[in-house]
């Protein structure tokens, strides 16, 4: 039996245990309703427009109904309120029971929501009895001191208790740090329903249902202001979080250091115990990063990717505040101590889209509103990525060769001026490479052959580099290859083996095989230079020694230095 079973069929077990333990007491001690039909229809129909909307904080729902059982109780007895708050309880379950969220939550949750509203009166209102307090006209706030301060003792005793049974009942985890502004809060609902309670009671003994009326809206207003208040202060966190976000998507960088900042960024104020963030470019396969440490994930290592199947397309975010809400696929895959889980569909753009994934094993970790801010800053990151990646593209664009795929002359450019300037990359050769006889490929077989010649011949100069040189095409059919840390005796067995490599491999068109062979020119700095001399003498030893001797051979500037100079 899986955990979240266990915990269902304690909780019903301890509702039917409660039930006909309050059928036992209210026939052993002679309970009957003393409500009229009107005023109990009253009651439940403002409680109702309480219970409709609640104050959220975290998963909990604070609705201000039992200010409506307090009034019940002191006007018209014990039973009277315990059926008002059971039906209360009954209609705040039903009003989200059109979802399959809110099915699963009412199973899960009616049983434990009715024990507490039970604890929550039963003791106190028997206390209340048992120390004499009286009821209806003869209530009087004077006479009742002392039994209504053992009612609010219980109760809040009871509060306190509610977290520990919580656990017992549901298997929530609510961390200390969580649970004790949740109880100042709680501390405040229940001080507005005491209060409520009393003076509606005194308000019904002189002006009838009217007086009932007046101080429902007086107490109504009494928790939009609450909720409005926690509302705002929940809003300002999240958006003083949420654009720090979006700064660190905005800042210059490329895609994966835009990435790696934005999730130090979300760790510093997410600390889940599971959590994933997916990008699935229209390109290539969709990566996923660990929240925790930024490293990348392989797809059957990810926990809770059955989650991307479960959510609707039609849904933005998918939140689960305990585990009694998951779906049922969920159950195989995460651990079974995690309870919240918060999922945000993809975002997509033209090329991108990003989702997701947290979940924590304390209870009510994540709330709908912290979601759609999440959902925001994710489209941000969506945008700035695809802004990184183009940008990329356009740089790459820029420095490429488009015919032969190879660095143009503004990347050599670069490249050179960089490493030139490194000492440790000493001693620094280069190699002029220009093909023989090109003029007559082209008038022979035409530019499209020729095109094909200068791509063939650019994979060969790759594939007898090392991968810490940079081969480029310096124009029209020549190419240069910079060769860190090499001496001009190695630079000429590389020469020599592009030599050799071109003339072992003659590009094939259609039925010809046409054998290309290279003049190549050498120069070797064997301390601080600049790229534009490198490659100057590399160009005249390579028409000195080898164009002006004959073509297809390999030679130095050193070796020619005289004659070129």
């Amino acid at each position: 039996m899986r955990r979240f079973q266990q915990y269902l069929l304690r909780s019903w077990v301890v509702f039917f245990l409660v039930v006909i333990g309050i059928d036992l007491l209210a026939k052993s001690r002679d309970y009957s309703p003393s409500i009229d039909f009107f005023t109990f229809t009253l009651v439940v129909a403002l409680s109702t427009i309480f219970v409709i909307d609640p104050v959220r904080r975290r998963h909990m729902s604070f609705t201000f109904h039992f200010g409506f059982v307090l009034f019940t109780f002191l006007t018209y007895g014990l039973l009277s309120a315990i059926c008002v708050g059971q039906l209360t309880m009954l209609i705040y379950q039903l009003r989200t029971v059109h979802t399959a969220i809110g099915r699963r939550r009412m199973l899960h949750n009616y049983p434990f929501n009715v024990t507490l509203e039970l604890l929550l009166i039963l003791p106190a209102g028997l206390a209340y009895n048992a120390l004499g307090g009286t009821h209806g006209q003869e209530f009087a706030l004077i006479g009742n001191i002392g039994p209504l301060l053992v009612m609010v003792l219980i109760l809040w005793l009871v509060l306190l208790f509610q977290y520990k049974l919580s656990h017992f009942l549901l298997g929530e985890n609510i961390p200390n740090n969580v649970m004790l502004p949740l109880l100042r809060f709680e501390a405040v609902v229940i001080a507005a329903e005491l209060l409520f309670g009393i003076f509606s009671t005194l308000m019904v003994q002189n002006n009838g249902n009217s007086g009932l009326v007046m101080t429902a809206f007086a107490l109504f207003i009494i928790k939009r202001s609450l909720g409005s208040s926690v509302h705002a202060s929940d809003r300002i966190e999240h958006w003083e979080q949420i654009e720090r976000l979006k700064e660190a998507a905005w800042k210059d960088g490329d895609a994966q250091f835009i990435i790696e900042r934005y999730l130090r960024q979300l760790n510093h104020f997410v600390r889940p115990d599971i959590a994933w963030i997916k990008f699935d470019f229209s390109e290539g396969n969709p990566i996923y990063y660990s929240l925790k440490d930024g490293r990348k994930l392989k797809a059957d290592h990810v926990q809770g990717i059955i989650i991307e199947e479960i959510i609707e397309e039609k849904d933005e975010v998918l939140l689960y505040g305990m585990q009694q809400e998951w779906d049922i696929r969920l159950y195989d895959c995460i651990p079974e101590e995690t309870q919240s889980i918060l999922f945000i569909q993809p975002e997509a753009t033209e090329k991108i889209n990003c989702s997701l994934f947290l979940a924590s094993e304390a209870s009510g970790e994540f709330t709908k509103d912290f979601g759609y801010e999440l959902y925001r800053a994710l489209r941000v990151l969506s945008w700035a990525v695809e802004r990184a990646q183009e940008r990329e593209r356009l740089l790459t664009d820029s420095r490429t060769d488009a015919m032969t795929k190879l660095p143009n002359y503004r990347a050599l450019q670069e490249w050179g001026d960089r490493r030139i300037r490194q000492r440790d990359l000493y001693p620094f050769s280069a190699l002029m490479i220009d093909l023989d006889h090109f003029k007559q490929i082209n008038d022979t077989y035409g530019h499209e052959v020729g095109d094909v010649v200068l791509f063939e011949v650019a994979k060969l100069l790759m594939q007898a580099t090392r991968i810490t040189d940079l081969v480029a095409r310096y124009g029209g059919e020549e190419f240069v290859v910079l060769l860190p840390n090499t001496d001009l005796e190695s630079a000429q067995i590389v020469a020599e083996r592009i030599r050799e490599t071109l003339h072992a491999n003659p590009v094939r068109i259609e039925d010809n095989q046409l054998k290309i062979t290279a003049s190549i020119g050498i120069d070797t700095l064997n301390e601080l230079g600049d790229l534009a001399s490198l490659i100057r003498n590399a160009d005249r030893a390579m028409y000195i020694g080898a164009k002006f001797q004959g073509r297809d051979r390999v030679a130095s500037y050193q070796e020619w230095k005289e004659r070129v100079i």
